[in-house]
């Protein structure tokens, strides 16, 4: 299963959401500026990377898309919840 950015940090209820997350993974490198990952992250089954067709400029053009496995949504869900724990009493109101 693959996921979008979007979708990772709804899943990981990553505060800031889609944008914030991008900017995270940047600053903690696992991104480039251009939000392409690491190919070290790549070979570990975290990233792929797809290519997009943009057809509504002319003439068209494609785009690098990053798209998250289960197992990089996994690794990231662990290295997010270390950055960002849920505090007890919120912890409390999820029970």
């Amino acid at each position: 299963m693959i996921f979008s950015i979007a979708q990772v940090a709804k899943i990981t209820k990553f505060p800031g959401g889609q944008k914030k997350l991008c900017l995270w993974l940047r600053e903690n490198g696992y991104f480039y500026y251009n939000n392409e990952p690491y190919q070290i992250y790549v070979d570990k089954g975290w990233f792929e990377l797809g290519v997009k067709t943009i057809h509504k400029a002319d003439p068209k053009f494609t785009v690098l898309v990053t798209k998250v496995t289960i197992k990089g949504l996994a690794g990231l869900k662990k290295v997010i919840d270390k950055h960002f724990p849920i505090c007890k009493p919120c912890e409390d109101a999820r029970s």
